[in-house]
C-alpha cells in the first residue's frame, strides 16, 4: 500500500461537513455562529485545530517574535479564536507549523494570564478578560517547530504555570543550582547525587540551571506539591546554593563540582512556614485540564503535518505511560490527566 494511502486512512483531514450525510459535523466547545477572522480548521480526529495565517503576519510574527514581545497581539490573536471556541480550555498551545525551531527564538515561551493558587509564591491574579476568556484561561504557550509538544519542552512551559516563584535561586523562575528527587522540569539537580567535598566544595550530577532536557525528565515531588498534585508530606528534603563561585565537570561530564556561598536546606515545615498552606489543599486542587492546541501556518495542513500535530497530541494527552519521553500523566505519576481538543 502506499505511503500516501496509508496517510489517508490513518489521519485527519480536515472537514466541515459530513462526508456520509452531507450534514454539518457538530463540535464539542465550538460556537457555532463563529465571526473569527483567521481561517481555522478543525482536524478530523477532533484533537488539533489550524489557523492559518498571511505570509506576511506569519513571517512578522516569527521574525519579531510577536508572542513573547508584543503582549497586545498576542491578546488579540488568542480573542479571534475564542470567537470560535468556547472558553473551555484552561491552556491555550500555539504551536509554529515548522520541521525545525527557527533561528532566534527559543523553543517553547509560557505566558501567565492567571492564578488563584495560593502557597506557591505566585500572587492572585486574573487577566484572562484580556485573552478573551471569563476566567477559564490559566496561561498560553507556543511551541515553536510542529512536532514540540512530545519532543520539545511543552511539560516545562506548563510547570511555569505553578513555578517558580516559590523559592530564591540562581535563575530567575527556575530551579538553578536546586536539588530535587530527581532532576526538575525548571533544570536544577537530583538531590540524591550531592556530595559534600568539604568546606564550601560540592559535587552533584550533571544537570542544568534552566531545564533538562525536554519532555525527558518527569517533575520532581516539589514540583508536583505546587502543582497540587501530592501533600507537602511527599516532598523530601532538598538544598539550594547561591552565590557560585567556580564550576568543572568531570571529563566524561557527568559530575559537576562547584562552590558556593549559600547552602539552603528545604522541609516540608520551612516550605509551609515560607509560602504558606497550599489552597486549595492536593486534596481539593484541580487535576484535569483541558488545552486547546492549534497550529499556526501560511496554507492548509498537509496530511503528514496534521498526522505530526494530531499523533504528538495523543501521545501527550493519554493515560498511559509513552515510553519516553514523558507525557503528561506520567511526569505527574498517573495523578494529572490533560485533555487536548475534544471537539
Amino acid at each position: 500500500m502506499k505511503k500516501s494511502l496509508i496517510l489517508a486512512i490513518l489521519l485527519v483531514s480536515s472537514c466541515s461537513k459530513d462526508d456520509n450525510s452531507g450534514s454539518e459535523i457538530k463540535f464539542n466547545h465550538v460556537i457555532a455562529e463563529n465571526t473569527n477572522t483567521h481561517e481555522i480548521t478543525i482536524g478530523q480526529n477532533k484533537r488539533v485545530a489550524s489557523l492559518k495565517m498571511s505570509y506576511d503576519e506569519y513571517d512578522s510574527y516569527i521574525q519579531n517574535d510577536q508572542f513573547y514581545k508584543d503582549n497586545k497581539f498576542t491578546q488579540d490573536l488568542i480573542q479571534d479564536i475564542y470567537k470560535k471556541f468556547e472558553d473551555d480550555y484552561d491552556y491555550v498551545l500555539l504551536v509554529l507549523n515548522e520541521d525545525e525551531k527557527p533561528p532566534g527564538v527559543p523553543y517553547g515561551v509560557n505566558k501567565g494570564v492567571k492564578n488563584d493558587n495560593q502557597g506557591i509564591g505566585i500572587d492572585i491574579f486574573d487577566s484572562s478578560i484580556n485573552y478573551g476568556s471569563q476566567g477559564t484561561l490559566k496561561n498560553v504557550m507556543q511551541l515553536y517547530y510542529l512536532n514540540g509538544l512530545t519532543n520539545g519542552p511543552a511539560l516545562h512551559e506548563l510547570m511555569h504555570n505553578w513555578a517558580n516563584k516559590a523559592i530564591p535561586t540562581t535563575l530567575s523562575s527556575h530551579w538553578g543550582f536546586a536539588g530535587g528527587s530527581n532532576k526538575g522540569q525548571l533544570g536544577g539537580f537530583d538531590q540524591n547525587t550531592l556530595v559534600s567535598n568539604g568546606g564550601n566544595s560540592y559535587s552533584v550530577g550533571s544537570f542544568g540551571e534552566f531545564a533538562n532536557g525536554g519532555n525527558s525528565v518527569p517533575y520532581t515531588e516539589f514540583e508536583l506539591y505546587l502543582m497540587g498534585m501530592i501533600p507537602l508530606t511527599d516532598v523530601n528534603p532538598f538544598d539550594t546554593f547561591e552565590g557560585i563561585t567556580l564550576q568543572e565537570y568531570s571529563d566524561d561530564y557527568k559530575t559537576m563540582t562547584f562552590n558556593a556561598e549559600i547552602r539552603t536546606s528545604y522541609s516540608p515545615y520551612s516550605i509551609e512556614s515560607l509560602l504558606g498552606k497550599r489552597i486549595p489543599s492536593y486534596q481539593d486542587s484541580q487535576k484535569e485540564f483541558m488545552m486547546l492546541m492549534i497550529v499556526l501556518t501560511t496554507s492548509d495542513l498537509t496530511e503528514e503535518q496534521w498526522m505530526i500535530a494530531d499523533e504528538s497530541a495523543r501521545i501527550f494527552s493519554k493515560n498511559e505511560a509513552a515510553n519516553r519521553p514523558y507525557n503528561f500523566w506520567e511526569a505527574t505519576k498517573g495523578i494529572g490527566s490533560i485533555i487536548i481538543g475534544d471537539f
